[in-house]
């Protein structure tokens, strides 16, 4: 799944040149890093959490291509990934969605899990 997401993706992330450094916090940096979505069929999704608290995302589904930065705070088990514009992160995110409204991702291990919906159909960001 990485080969194929890397290549479908190529590009649309720019590894760490987000712009958004002096308005996000410094995030937890062991959680820092750059994951793939696993676990979700037909959908492609590259996450960069960098140290300085901004982030980047990269979903591909079918024709549907969403595109977002803004800031990640870690929230005891949880991680959100906001938008920037927004001043919280959509629980509500499908990879049907057009636009990007965020992530509530749960900590789980070295992976952050995707609980789509709340539907309980989940996916796997992992580095």
């Amino acid at each position: 799944m990485h080969l194929q997401c890397a290549c479908a993706l190529a590009g649309a992330l720019m590894l760490g040149a987000t712009g958004m450094a002096n308005a996000c916090q410094p995030g937890d940096a062991r959680l820092a890093g750059h994951y793939y979505l696993n676990g979700v069929m037909e959908v492609c999704s590259e996450l960069l959490l960098n140290k300085d608290g901004s982030f980047e995302f990269a979903l591909a589904y079918g024709a549907n291509d969403q595109y977002g930065k803004g800031c990640w705070v870690r929230k005891g088990s949880t991680v959100e990934v906001i938008p920037a514009g927004r001043s919280s992160a959509s629980r509500h995110h499908t990879p049907d969605d057009r636009g990007f409204s965020g992530l509530v991702l749960t900590v789980s291990g070295t992976s952050l899990v995707w609980n789509i919906n709340g539907s309980g159909h989940e996916g796997r960001f992992e580095k």
